[in-house]
């Protein structure tokens, strides 16, 4: 199964794949592919935004290299995608991680490379559902997890809980999409 783990930056994605990494257990269950990872360190970007400080993945050239990685993981094996551009990769699940603005903006304030506008971007995205909104227009299999007072262990359970429901044919209820409305904390 290829699972899509994305959210704003900030909500907890590279924390969750480091737990899942470190762990014997999850690390024959679950292969992670860092896309940041792979789309600054192979140079698979169009160029830099300066104004906003990031880089333009080329989707089309980051979705290639992902098949040739996938291609490699060996049978049985879960994929997860980890990154904010991961739903907009084929894949048979994915999972948003959200976390409440005003946490958000705290979290990312401490980065030394997010300057205030981009700060204020990213939350903003967030109490817009700009990933989650995504997600839905893409596939039916999207599930949200609300990291914003849980324990990074309890995110890794609620994770793998999403992806062996899916695996089983059920649809974990609990998780799907809708129940977070943060559309107050947007600062214009």
């Amino acid at each position: 199964m290829i699972i899509a783990l994305t959210g704003t930056p900030g909500t907890g994605k590279t924390t969750i794949c480091g737990i899942l990494s470190e762990h014997s257990q999850y690390r024959k269950q679950f292969h992670i592919i860092d896309l940041n990872k792979i789309v600054l360190g192979e140079k698979l970007y169009t160029g830099k935004d300066e104004t906003r400080d990031t880089y333009e993945a080329d989707m089309d050239k980051l979705e290639e290299r992902v098949k040739q990685v996938i291609s490699q993981v060996p049978q049985g094996m879960d994929i997860i995608m980890e990154g904010h551009l991961s739903h907009l990769l084929p894949s048979d699940v994915i999972i948003v991680l959200r976390t409440h603005p005003v946490a958000l903006r705290k979290r990312l304030g401490k980065r030394k490379n997010y300057s205030f506008s981009k700060v204020k971007e990213n939350a903003n995205a967030e109490a817009l559902d700009v990933i989650l909104v995504e997600s839905v227009e893409r596939s039916k299999n999207v599930f949200e997890i609300n990291t914003t007072d849980i324990n990074p262990l309890a995110v890794v359970k609620s994770v793998i809980a999403i992806i062996e429901s899916r695996k089983q044919g059920k649809t974990p209820d609990g998780y799907l999409p809708g129940k977070l409305n943060w559309i107050e904390q947007v600062e214009l």
